[in-house]
């Protein structure tokens, strides 16, 4: 499964896959890895840091989930 890139922001890197969704600090790479019902699979974060991006992943899934349909009638 790749992983696509849903976008750059503030210096950091958001991409998914089907079941998960990363946030990558571009400058240090660290990361934290999420489900899409935002549990951590991984994280180089703190847990301040940590919840900071599951509020934020709740912000833009949506937009994920229109991403993912898209790429889906790309492969189609």
């Amino acid at each position: 499964m790749n992983r696509k890139v849903f976008c750059e922001k503030d210096g950091i890197l958001i991409t998914y896959t089907d079941g998960d969704v990363c946030f990558e600090d571009c400058k240090t790479a660290e990361a934290v890895l999420l489900t899409n019902d935002g549990n951590v699979i991984h994280s180089d974060f703190g847990l301040e840091r940590n919840e900071y991006f599951k509020n934020y992943l709740k912000q833009i899934y949506p937009s994920i989930t229109a991403f993912r349909n898209l790429d889906a009638l790309e492969s189609a």
